[in-house]
């Protein structure tokens, strides 16, 4: 089998999902390619680069269901609308009720990895391709579900295993970073000489910009590396800004369903059973939420009320809405962000007015709010920055490192938002890899 090195504690708990997935023409199953098939044949790598897609956006047990919610229920912005979603009360809860027996920690963890190793097997065989554009095509969408799923894990777990072994040793969250932006580095001086073949297009599912793509993942991992240890790095905010600058802002690059393949968070909010928003403000607190609400359309763009309950809407309004690998608001505030840090107040005022005052935007995720009128402080900055973050990327999977990031209050001070640090390692890891370190403090 194509997932012989998949250690066995996650091997188990992915085979059974494997199995519960149906596929279907819009996606290629991956488990239907044997090893020798795949890494000789230049058809089944692509088939397994289409499985990719798959494997990170479809059904309740994927990375697109579970890191949104995740990290949406760690900051205190979603609640569960019937006690007899378990996993989910439990993410509402956090702190000490969120274990390594949680059903979305265990599936978060063991989706990613799996996804890491089918990206990984793709990286490997990267010669059985001769055409230049069939062989970066495979080598970008190999790299980039190899970033997602790594830098997913990086944003809930404080170590992460890199290698696939029996009792595989883990890395730091800096080791993961650096091992993404190094891979990602690489596609992306291929891109900039080589497309993606038409054959190679033809073969996976529509929707994603590679090079641009690329682009903003370099974003968005340099952006977590220059915080990573705590204390600023000014060369990887550096390298943040830089790609966030090159990432195109009318050029859409997303993740695309239909009834066959359907949203698995479009799933879970249609039938307002599960979770919706907490309220309007979205679990902003401390004097961050929009007072109004109404005076942010971002707000009713995310979010609708039905009489007590605040279903979602936008990317996880049904079953076939699209959902935005990446969106042009988050690479304005990385640059923001970073400049910020760097002391450089008046760019990255303009750069969070750009957010603020935005009516164009490509998904319609337009603020149309005056420019930053506060102080011109650092600190002040910094607080409107993080607060357009939480409302710009509204269920994108990033809320709990964002806090992070941005030293929001953590959980049990008097004036918490978050309810979690980093997640519990999985009971399936650690019953069956002896080097699982400890869970992590709440």
């Amino acid at each position: 089998m194509i997932f012989n090195k998949i250690r066995k504690g996650v091997a188990a708990l992915v085979l059974i999902s494997m199995l519960a997935s149906s596929c279907n023409k819009e996606f290629t199953d991956p488990s239907s390619a044997s090893g020798p098939n795949v890494t000789g044949n230049v058809d089944a790598l692509m088939n397994l680069a289409s499985g990719l897609q798959r494997r990170f956006t479809i059904g309740r047990q994927s990375p697109l269901y579970t890191a949104p919610i995740g990290a949406e229920y760690g900051v205190f912005a979603l609640r569960t609308l019937n006690a007899g979603n378990t996993a989910e009360t439990e993410m509402e809860t956090g702190k000490a009720s969120l274990t390594g027996a949680n059903a979305i920690v265990t599936q978060l963890w063991a989706q990613c990895l799996f996804t890491k190793t089918e990206a990984e097997t793709i990286l490997a065989n990267l010669g059985t391709a001769t055409d230049p554009g069939d062989k970066v095509g495979l080598k970008a969408y190999g790299t980039i579900f190899y970033a997602l799923s790594v830098g997913t894990m990086a944003q809930f777990f404080e170590k992460i295993p890199l290698t696939n072994a029996n009792n595989a040793t883990f890395n730091t969250r800096q080791e993961a970073l650096q091992k993404v932006i190094q891979l990602l580095e690489s596609v992306d001086a291929d891109l900039a000489t080589t497309a993606p073949s038409t054959k190679f297009l033809s073969k996976v599912a529509a929707g994603i910009d590679a090079k641009n793509t690329v682009k903003a993942l370099l974003a968005r991992y340099y952006n977590m590396l220059s915080m990573v240890t705590g204390a600023y790095d000014a060369a990887a905010g550096a390298k943040a800004i830089s790609n966030a600058s090159s990432a195109s802002s009318s050029i859409k690059s997303e993740f695309r369903f239909s009834a066959a393949t359907p949203n698995p968070l479009g799933e879970g909010n249609i039938t307002q059973n599960i979770f919706g928003a907490v309220d309007s403000t979205i679990g902003l607190r401390n004097g961050l939420a929009p007072v109004p609400a109404a005076t942010d359309p971002r707000i009713g763009f995310y979010i609708s009320k039905s009489g007590t309950i605040y279903p979602l809407k936008a990317f996880a309004l049904n079953q076939t809405a699209s959902y935005p690998v990446y969106l042009p608001g988050e690479m304005s505030l990385i640059i923001a962000e970073n400049q910020a840090r760097q002391n450089q107040l008046t760019p990255a005022k303009a750069n969070l007015d750009a957010v603020l005052t935005k009516t164009t935007d490509i998904y319609g995720v337009n603020a149309a709010q005056p420019a930053y009128s506060g102080p011109m402080t650092q600190a002040d900055l910094m607080n409107a920055i993080y607060k357009q973050r939480r409302i710009e990327l509204f269920m994108s999977g990033m809320e709990l490192e964002d806090s992070r990031r941005f030293g929001r209050p953590a959980p049990n001070s008097p004036t918490e938002e978050r309810n979690r640090n980093f997640y519990p390692y999985p009971l399936n890891e650690r019953n069956n890899n002896t080097n699982t370190p400890p869970d992590p403090a709440i």
